[in-house]
């Protein structure tokens, strides 16, 4: 029988043989590093503390709002990117910004003001806010924005546009030399100079004109339609007909080149009165009846198109349901829902009237 508190021989030997382990073996229990804490995204209130203002005031800037003077603004908007804060945006307003070439003269009215009023309306109805920069190269560095509509753009502004992508959310509208990431919501304008040429060549008409306001890339896919209905129909094209307004040929030049070249009919594309205009300058300066002597197919700009003498025959493009598209994507982007169509592209429509014989 074993006596209280002594050890057995057994138990003397292992002990000893423990004893004689090196120290590192004694314990087989692996150590670890203590767990590290997540670490905290900044919050407004890390931002303000850096920009030394009040979290009301990040909020005013992060949203746009006025009241804030220049400096702070760039104060704040310095500390958030360099905290790369961005919040939620279920926790304030998205912001989009509209964006038109400051220099287009269809800024005001025509095809960019016209997109540009669905637009703000789209965004409106979604409860996203609205910002029309006059001029974005100024104004965009001072702007917290969830992204931008491009409406139109030169290269200058594309290529601002470009370096914006890397940043945010980028839809343009009606571009044509598209890249694959790219997001583009636009109307068929191929199909638009096809339709028309199409007509044209139903009613007899073998020396077609066309006149556009430059050689940007709506045009250019225009003109590519055009002649391809030519092609079809085995009419020779006459280089002469097809003119591009530009700095050394004004729409007066271009209308008068075209109508001595024999053409008995122009289609003047666009949606920014480019055919009412060229309608104007056959009937009052040049004295060529339309549609007797020369047709005329345009652009459809709504409720004025119908009251011209004679009412136009134009190419509808669907500008209310590109606004919408474009916000429906936009949408998508900013909640992170998967945009599954990049590229949209939606019908025109030919809206027959009197201007062509």
């Amino acid at each position: 029988m074993t006596k209280p508190n002594s050890v057995s021989p057994t138990d003397r030997t292992k002990m000893e043989s423990r004893a004689t382990q090196p120290a590192a073996t004694v314990n087989a229990v692996p150590r670890s590093d203590p767990p590290r804490r997540p670490t905290k995204k900044p919050t407004i209130y890390d931002l303000a503390r850096i920009a030394e203002v009040s979290p009301g005031t990040v909020s005013r800037v992060l949203n746009n709002r006025d009241k804030v003077k220049a400096e702070t603004r760039e104060r704040v908007l310095r500390a958030a990117n360099a905290l790369n804060l961005k919040p939620q945006v279920s926790a304030r307003f998205r912001q989009v910004a509209i964006l038109s070439e400051p220099t287009f003269h269809d800024r005001i009215e025509g095809y960019a003001a016209t997109l540009t009023a669905h637009l703000s309306f789209a965004f409106s109805r979604r409860n996203i806010g609205v910002v029309l920069p006059s001029n974005p190269f100024e104004q965009l560095p001072s702007l917290f924005l969830d992204g931008l509509i491009a409406v139109t753009f030169d290269k200058q502004l594309q290529a601002l546009l470009a370096e914006l992508e890397t940043r945010m959310h980028v839809v343009y509208m009606d571009k044509f030399d598209v890249a694959p990431g790219e997001y583009v919501v636009r109307s068929d304008h191929f199909n638009s100079g096809y339709v028309a040429a199409q007509h044209f060549l139903a009613r007899g008409k073998r020396r077609l004109g066309f006149l556009a306001a430059n050689n940007n890339a709506p045009y250019v896919e225009r003109l590519r339609g055009f002649r391809q209905a030519l092609a079809e129909a085995n009419v020779p094209i006459d280089e002469r007909l097809h003119v591009f307004t530009g700095p050394n040929i004004n729409q007066l030049s271009a209308i008068t080149r075209i109508v001595r070249g024999g053409a008995d009919c122009v289609y003047v594309p666009g949606t920014s009165f480019q055919a009412m205009e060229c309608l104007h300058i056959l009937t009052y300066v040049m004295g060529v009846k339309v549609p007797q002597e020369i047709s005329i197919i345009g652009g459809e700009n709504e409720g004025l198109s119908a009251i011209q003498n004679p009412p136009l025959t134009t190419i509808e493009e669907p500008l209310k349901e590109m606004a919408d598209r474009a916000a429906d994507m936009f949408d998508q982007l900013t909640s992170g829902a998967r945009v599954a169509d990049r590229h949209i592209t939606l019908p025109v429509r030919l809206i027959e009237r009197d201007s062509v014989a």
